[in-house]
């Protein structure tokens, strides 16, 4: 094995501790929010234990043992914790640079303790260290971004349900809400929920209140007469309420017909033809 390979393994394993603590004390430095987000609480001895499976990880590659799944392992799992926390892509990274700093460092106090090591010795360690985070990032970065894309999902699929909800009102009658824009996504999210609830919660009669919906466009019409024409399609009577003079306009000039569609000024009319009144 390189005579300042081994010596440099020797030495990451006789100050293991110190290293940890310059790299902890890195991202104190130049990312104080990051530094308190992975050591608050129980945090601290969990993020030590990632870096020094790193630091074991790295001892194995210098000798030319690397262990590729090991790396992957350790990759995703830093990963699913840095979404878990918050960190940005970016703030993550750095903190990669925190590390590379830190071995650099550690590299170059070994090399000024043995002086019968010249700097070409020491420069192939250097480019093993540099080929080891680089290698580390790209598989961070991959994984990284599977997790947040994958937990975006999640979150789009929570709003999706928040803002198309179905309100039971009395046995048979609901009332649906649309609030803010209606594009093609929401317009396909409205028609697939709008369908599942009617049929799971037995609706006979649905109110579709308008009165939030603000921007209006030809596409926006087109796609609501689509989900009115499917709820009647699955023997659903449905009502509007709250439409604006802008949505009634691209209704006319559509040529969309709404003559079966029983129309209410507001929420409150609709509800007391259906004898829900305020008591």
């Amino acid at each position: 094995m390189d005579k300042a390979i081994q010596l440099f393994k020797e030495f990451l394993i006789d100050r293991e501790e110190k290293i940890l603590i310059n790299i902890l004390d890195s991202i104190d430095d130049y990312q104080p929010e990051a530094f308190i987000k992975l050591t608050s609480q129980t945090k601290l001895n969990l993020y030590k234990e990632q870096l020094r499976e790193l630091i074991h990880l790295l001892e194995s590659h210098l000798i030319g043992e690397s262990d590729d799944e090991k790396i992957k392992v350790w990759g995703k799992w830093l990963s699913e914790e840095k979404v878990r926390l918050g960190l940005s892509l970016s703030q993550s990274i750095q903190h990669f640079n925190s590390i590379r700093s830190a071995l650099w460092e550690e590299l170059s106090e070994m090399a000024d303790k043995n002086k019968t090591l010249n700097a070409g010795e020491s420069l192939r360690v250097g480019n093993l260290i540099n080929e080891f985070i680089d290698g580390l990032i790209l598989i961070f970065t991959n994984s990284y971004t599977g997790q947040a894309n994958k937990r975006l999902r999640a979150q789009q699929e929570v709003i999706d349900e928040l803002s198309t909800p179905v309100i039971s009102i009395v046995d048979g009658v609901a009332v649906l809400p649309i609030i803010g824009d209606i594009d093609t996504h929401r317009a396909r999210i409205l028609m697939e929920h709008t369908l599942k609830e009617t049929k799971d919660n037995e609706v006979d009669c649905l109110i579709i209140d308008l009165s939030g919906v603000f921007i209006v466009d030809t596409m926006v019409a087109q796609e609501l007469f689509k989900i009115i024409d499917s709820l009647k399609l699955t023997g659903v009577d449905v009502n509007l309420t709250g439409m604006r003079p802008e949505l009634a306009h691209s209704v006319v000039t559509l040529g969309i017909n709404f003559e079966n569609v029983k129309m209410y000024n507001n929420l409150g009319q609709a509800l007391k033809a259906f004898g829900i009144v305020r008591k």
